[in-house]
């Protein structure tokens, strides 16, 4: 329970119910000074309007009228309550309050509340009880001249009995539903804090999980597409994200440990062979140690560039970029090689929008396609590069050739790194170059896909294409 108590979610909770609770309140202070309190400045105003009158009558028509008006009012059945008394004899002379309040002598001039004993009567008009009411009045001193020496004391007032027992209705109502509505927003804030922080606890127990090497955990989701789900979604994905990268890493390692052994051997057994050689062996083990070193080189720097781009650091500033001005630069620059080779190389274009993406690296991924394509299309005659618009409104890269092509089951192999496969054995080569196109596809959110390619004239093959299919730029 303390911990629910320290949550984000309760404090939030207690917060909003405090504001809700405040502005409740002022909505209520502003409804009974629109009510309550209107009423009661037209209670005064009647009573002084009522005062006024009886002075005017009192000093154009005398005593005699004023207590004629008095006993006159009195008999009519409403709230209005009167009193005149002679001073200084303090004879009752009108009204019907049987008692001058205490409070009327201290309050004389000003309005003040009282209470007084109204008698209850039945339907024939025969009294049946005392009941005690609630009054506001004013009480005014009346004298003929300054210098009189007779005055009159009168008592004008209003029964409020109705309105105050309203009003105090009304102020226990609204006390009684700000009391409800903070205890029940108190119990929403405990439920709901109990709720998210069960789902926070998953989160927190797999991120222990994952701390303590179970890569393969991750946090559940509910489905309902909030935001804790799609904060699940995002870990979620950078664990895939991580546990690739691990997984990479140990695979590198194994694999550099496997493939860069051999050279590296034989660098040193060259390199060993002569010394107790002539100088002619000597030279030859010196170029053949070079050859080597510049391989083993390009297979360090494939592997730094593929990591650098899974990294992000080397994918560079995105920006929409032209797919089909990049692929002619490439078959530019390819097609005399192609030819040399014995290919024809056929270049197809469309109009095609605009991807956004990193120049270079779509340069290096179409350069590793054809430079596929030159290796391993042995006895092929055909090359094909193609660019043209995507049914989904981005671009489509694809290069063909009509070589022997690959095994379908053997396809989602050539990705992976240092994966050479029985045919392309006897071809120079350290397996990472469709791995860095890979990468490049990663990056860009474009996909891969691996299709039959061109059919050889001879119909031997079925060649093979290689389609990278680019988002929309946004």
């Amino acid at each position: 329970m303390l911990r629910i108590l320290r949550t984000t979610s309760f404090r939030f909770t207690l917060i909003y119910v405090v504001l809700f609770a405040g502005a409740v309140a002022l909505l209520g202070a502003y409804l009974y000074s629109a009510t309550f309190g209107e009423a009661a400045k037209q209670t005064d105003t009647v009573i002084d309007s009522e005062i006024s009158v009886l002075a005017d009558l009192f000093s154009t028509s005398g005593s005699g009228m004023l207590t004629r008006v008095i006993r006159q009012r009195t008999a009519w059945s409403d709230d209005a309550i009167y009193m005149l008394i002679g001073a200084p004899s303090g004879a009752v002379l009108a009204g019907n309050l049987t008692a001058l309040p205490p409070e009327a002598l201290t309050a004389e001039g000003d309005f003040f509340n009282f209470k007084f004993e109204k008698p209850l009567v039945d339907a024939a008009g025969r009294e049946v009880g005392i009941q005690q009411r609630e009054a506001r009045g004013k009480m005014m001193r009346f004298r003929a001249s300054a210098d009189a020496e007779q005055s009159y004391l009168v008592v004008v007032a209003r029964d409020i009995a109705s309105r105050e027992f309203l009003r105090a209705r009304s102020q226990s109502v609204v006390t009684r539903a700000a009391m409800v509505t903070i205890a029940l927003g108190v119990v929403i804030g405990l439920v709901f804090s109990r709720s998210l922080l069960g789902r926070v606890e998953v989160v927190n127990k797999t991120a222990r999980a994952i701390r303590g090497g179970d890569l393969g955990q991750r946090v559940p989701t509910t489905g309902s597409g909030d935001e804790l789900d799609d904060l699940g979604s995002n870990l979620n994905s950078m664990l895939d994200q991580i546990e690739r990268l691990m997984a990479g890493m140990r695979e590198v390692s194994d694999n550099i440990a496997h493939d860069l052994r051999s050279p590296l051997t034989r660098i040193r057994n060259r390199l060993n062979d002569a010394l107790q050689g002539d100088d002619k062996a000597k030279d030859e083990a010196l170029r053949a140690t070079i050859d080597d070193s510049e391989k083993v080189l390009a297979t360090f720097n494939a592997l730094l560039s593929i990591a650098r781009i899974q990294s992000g650091e080397g994918a560079g500033v995105m920006a929409p970029i032209d797919i089909v001005a990049i692929a002619e630069e490439m078959a530019e620059l390819y097609e005399p090689a192609a030819q040399d080779a014995g290919f024809e190389f056929v270049f197809i274009t469309a109009p095609t929008p605009p991807v956004k993406g990193s120049r270079e690296l779509v340069s290096q991924a179409i350069a590793n396609f054809l430079d596929n394509a030159l290796k391993y299309a042995e006895g092929g005659t055909r090359i094909e590069l193609k660019v043209g618009p995507a049914k989904t409104g981005g671009a489509v890269l694809s290069v063909a050739d009509d070589g022997p092509g690959v095994e379908p089951e053997s396809r989602d192999r050539i990705f992976e790194r240092f994966v050479r496969l029985e045919q392309s054995r006897s071809t120079p080569g350290s397996g990472l170059g469709l791995s860095l196109v890979s990468a490049i596809a990663r990056a860009h959110g474009a996909t891969l896909e691996l299709q039959d390619g061109l059919q050889h004239k001879n119909d031997e093959g079925c060649g093979l294409r290689i389609v990278m299919t680019f988002a929309p730029a946004d």
